[in-house]
């Protein structure tokens, strides 16, 4: 499998390195690209093309509803998967409006995150580490 690139977006970067230990736990074939606000990750993504992109909702300056949404605009076919706090309905209407393939709380980041990237890249199970 080829290496894919993943776009973690995300003003913690305590939980931004948590992810991409995970994700190199995850997937054999990956590259890691890091934004900590909306406005670098729409930049980041326009210019690498990731394959996929996590994104939390609360960012400084563009939140991430906002940066979906102009990734989208840009890059329709590459997923997005909010991993927030939020859990109310009405984040995941927004997220799911503004063109979100997904949504997972960052309390079932561990359970639920590699099953979801596993499939919106894949189709089918590649994790070689689930949770």
């Amino acid at each position: 499998m080829a290496e894919q690139k993943i776009l973690i977006v995300d003003d913690h970067d305590v939980l931004r390195k948590l992810l991409e230990t995970n994700l190199h736990e995850w997937f054999a074939e990956v590259r890691v690209l890091v934004a900590a606000d909306g406005e670098s990750a729409v930049d980041f993504a326009l210019r690498e093309r990731p394959d996929a992109v996590i994104m939390d909702i609360a960012l400084p300056g563009m939140n991430g509803i906002e940066a979906t949404r102009l990734i989208k605009k840009h890059l329709p076919e590459t997923p997005v998967v909010i991993l927030s706090v939020h859990e109310l309905v009405a984040y995941r209407d927004d997220a799911t409006a503004a063109g979100a393939d997904a949504y997972v709380p960052k309390r079932l980041m561990q359970t639920e995150l590699c099953l979801v990237l596993d499939r919106l890249l894949h189709g089918e199970p590649a994790c070689t580490k689930a949770g």
